[in-house]
């Protein structure tokens, strides 16, 4: 019941931020593709650094069925294919159950969360992508990948990876936007280039942000499985007890039954 109404909540900010996140997207795309080379660091590939981030997201509680377990089996395939590139891992683990793991393996965690629930706000979550967006500026970081949950139904959500940076995704789009949208029949004040300077963070903030939300509403829909599944064995374990206790109870009276009609036969 808890997570029913934890999963309105979530559901309802989840959904409700992804229109906005692929429409910015999709813009900063149509900017990018029709205003010529822009030349902005979040763009381009760093170089500089062999130091990647890998931000893993769980849950702070259980009870969610596998879950956690998803999560975790993806975040330690990734680990091992970044080790064997050579590549240093600025580990990022935010919900108790990662940190635990990492912690039980041995593996070191750069940095911990255990703030984010569903109380979530978009406040917290900005923090962390400017902390993300500074790094790769100064070219301390050549990447940064978040592993989480993705939302697509109530009965569909699966665990991705997601190349937060660079936004080489947004590069890959920007043929498709750019025959979606023709810039030459808008008027830009300022200039399409600062425009779009001032969205690329923007966007990187809200992509961040709707893996928060899409981990959390998941997470809630992942309880709500689990504790109706365990609800639906024990209903079926007390019902197999019952039958077991009836028939136990029903032959003790049969047995006494009988010894009585032996005993009255006896004394005839």
């Amino acid at each position: 019941m808890i997570a029913t109404a934890r999963f309105k909540k979530a559901f309802d900010t989840s959904v409700g931020a992804r229109p906005y996140t692929e429409k910015i997207a999709q813009l900063v795309a149509s900017l990018a593709a029709g205003s010529g080379q822009i030349d902005h660091p979040l763009l381009q590939v760093n170089t500089q650094s062999n130091r990647t981030v890998l931000l893993v997201l769980t849950s702070n509680r259980g009870l969610c069925g596998s879950y956690n377990s998803n999560i975790i089996r993806m975040a330690s395939g990734q680990i091992q294919q970044l080790k064997q590139a050579g590549r240093q891992i600025d580990l990022r683990a935010s919900g108790k159950k990662a940190i635990q793991y990492f912690k039980f393996t041995g593996q070191h965690v750069d940095a911990a969360y255990t703030s984010f629930d569903n109380k979530t706000t978009y406040a917290d979550v900005e923090a962390m992508a400017d902390e993300f967006i500074d790094l790769y500026t100064k070219k301390e970081i050549d990447a940064v990948s978040v592993i989480y949950t993705r939302f697509i139904s109530s009965a569909k959500f699966n665990p991705e990876i997601l190349n937060l940076l660079p936004l080489a995704s947004l590069e890959q789009d920007q043929s498709k936007a750019a025959s979606k949208i023709n810039i030459e029949d808008y008027i830009f004040s300022p200039s399409a280039e600062e425009i779009l300077r001032s969205l690329i963070p923007t966007t990187v903030r809200t992509r961040l942000f709707q893996c928060f939300t899409d981990a959390i509403v998941s997470e809630q829909v992942a309880r709500m499985r689990a504790m109706k599944a365990a609800t639906d064995n024990a209903n079926q374990m007390i019902h197999a007890l019952s039958r077991q206790h009836n028939r136990a109870r029903q032959t003790q009276i049969t047995s006494e039954l009988l010894d009585i009609l032996g005993g009255v036969e006896a004394l005839k």
